[in-house]
């Protein structure tokens, strides 16, 4: 029998935004927002919140959640969220669901879970979507990821990739003559086959991923694909100070 587990790695001690977490100025911790988007998607048999922070667990299971304890020495969100799959042997499939991203919504959760189920070659997956409107082509913060004809990642980088030589002054939002998008964004969720999730979490990290601080470039240099699906997604990561209230004035939109 299949368990589709996503996992959220929520760690209490963020560096530039400490605690952000548990930050609830919308009246909701931010991870029980980022909870209850990964439990709508109706493809996830089991969501989990996996913390090193005790306190963490009690609000969790204070909002209804479901919270599984891991060591505060994981290196990594991937470390986090390996060291609570091992405790369901059972599962077949594992999505790391960012415990940074509020405003996750069910269509990119379920189009990587669709995804990986269609293709059971593939190890590991993950989301890109169009370039959002108005966001420069050059903002480090938004990953841009470039794949071969099979849909399979060629390279992710914080740089504008592709390079248009002859097409340079155009906006990043405008099309190709095709209609396919001209840059597409990443959106940082993951999901794996769960023996390569320990797998994975053992390799050391390389050179361009200590380069461009994009840890999914570990799994490239090591020779393994990462299969890429398209979907629409509008959410932005809260990583600073400033993320967190600009996402807490469109909450505020959304109300009125």
């Amino acid at each position: 029998m299949s368990l589709v587990l996503a996992i959220i790695p929520a760690r209490l001690a963020s560096t530039r935004l400490p605690r952000k977490v548990l930050l609830n100025k919308t009246g909701k911790p931010l991870v029980q927002h980022v909870y209850e988007g990964a439990k709508a998607c109706k493809l996830f048999d089991k969501v989990v919140v996996a913390t090193d922070a005790q306190e963490v667990a009690d609000v969790v299971n204070g909002f209804g959640g479901e919270a599984v304890m891991t060591s505060p020495d994981c290196a990594s969100g991937t470390d986090r969220v390996a060291e609570a799959a091992r405790k369901y042997p059972n599962a077949t499939l594992v999505v790391n669901v960012q415990g940074d991203e509020p405003e996750m919504d069910p269509r990119p959760l379920t189009a990587l879970v669709k995804g990986m189920l269609a293709n059971p070659k593939a190890r590991m997956g993950t989301i890109a979507v169009p370039w959002p409107k108005g966001v420069p082509i050059n903002e480090p913060g938004f990953v841009k990821v470039v794949t071969d004809n099979e849909g399979y990642a060629l390279y992710f980088s914080r740089s504008p990739i592709p390079f248009y030589r002859e097409h340079g002054n155009l906006a990043p939002d405008v099309p190709l003559d095709d209609g396919s998008p001209r840059y597409v964004k990443h959106v940082g969720l993951y999901a794996f086959e769960p023996k390569f999730l320990q797998e994975y979490a053992k390799l050391a990290p390389t050179a361009l991923e200590k380069a461009e601080s994009l840890e999914q470039l570990r799994a490239l240099q090591n020779g393994v694909r990462i299969a890429v699906f398209m979907s629409e997604y509008q959410g932005y990561e809260v990583n600073t100070p400033a993320d967190y209230e600009a996402f807490v004035a469109r909450q505020a939109g959304r109300k009125t």
